[in-house]
């Protein structure tokens, strides 16, 4: 938990349980498919996280699981994305991430590094992308062991 802490100053007990889970069901269990296929060294993985929108934004859901599912797809402006996005989902954020997946689908390549295990290079989807080596590392090796 003190990692947990650590990185989220001032957040009470639900939204540090809350990143506990999230990385227990989703964050670590893909970070250890991208390290097996880094592993085995026959094909390329890519690994990008999605940090929109704020939780001040969509009713302090934040970045929850599924949320880039309508940017991607260029749908941010239906109704019934509302309540998870917010009012004013960014078109920005849309426009890139949506190019960052038909990059991959049409060229093999979001754009940023392949994931290995020394690197860990992550791409972080916004308004642009920023490649970070290991986010979240002192999180992410809690789990070493363990998950």
């Amino acid at each position: 938990m003190a990692a947990y802490r650590a990185n989220r100053p001032g957040a009470g007990p639900g939204d540090l349980l809350a990143a506990v889970v999230t990385d227990w069901f989703y964050a670590v269990p893909s970070i250890r498919v991208a390290e097996a296929r880094a592993r085995q060294g026959t094909a390329n993985t890519w690994t990008y996280r999605f940090d929109h929108p704020d939780p001040e934004e969509n009713n302090r859901l934040g970045a929850c699981h599924g949320a880039e599912v309508p940017y991607v797809f260029g749908t941010i402006g239906r109704d019934d994305v509302r309540p998870r996005l917010g009012a004013a989902p960014s078109q920005a954020v849309s426009d890139q991430a949506h190019k960052v997946w038909v990059d991959f689908i049409t060229r093999g390549d979001p754009g940023w590094p392949a994931y290995d295990t020394s690197r860990r290079a992550t791409g972080l989807i916004s308004d642009h992308i920023t490649v970070v080596d290991d986010p979240a590392a002192a999180e992410r090796t809690c789990w070493d062991r363990i998950r």
